[in-house]
């Protein structure tokens, strides 16, 4: 495993880049795919990203790292089970695997830390929530229900 660190500079580059993309987010991992250790990333999200709901096939931690930000769980229908504030003051976050999922912003430049088991295998990371919205396709009406439903 390559360690390594994130610089200041490197996160404002990161914050710009999440600021700049269509997505309105930004991610930098931080170990190679193949590493069987935790897979660990540093998420920048703007509000009005709009991340697909999925699970994980693996337990997922998440920890905030700045401004603030609501955990969204799901049923396999689409159903809401439960919402998490992601703040200084509730910093942590355990997702069992196979927990659907989504995390939306409610503060520019809000960041989490995401940490997988691995080695990362692109074909058993993730299942997207089949009733929910693609995120190239028409999303708008579906985000705004999630965001008036907080």
């Amino acid at each position: 495993m390559n360690l390594e660190k994130i610089s200041e500079e490197e996160l404002r580059e990161l914050v710009v880049k999440s600021i700049e993309s269509p997505k309105k987010r930004a991610i930098k991992t931080f170990c190679e795919d193949s590493y069987e250790g935790p897979q660990v990333c540093l998420n920048v999200i703007q509000p009005g990203s709009y991340m697909r709901p999925h699970f994980r096939y693996q337990d997922e931690s998440i920890i905030h790292c700045s401004g603030r930000l609501i955990s969204i769980w799901f049923d396999e229908n689409g159903g809401l089970i439960k919402k998490n504030d992601l703040n200084q003051k509730s910093p942590y976050l355990l997702l069992p695997k196979q927990t659907y999922h989504t995390v939306v912003a409610l503060e520019p430049n809000s960041a989490i830390w995401m940490i997988v088991q691995g080695p990362h295998d692109p074909n058993k990371f993730r299942k997207d929530l089949e009733v929910a919205p693609r995120e190239n396709e028409n999303y708008g009406r579906y985000f705004d229900l999630l965001i008036n439903n907080l």
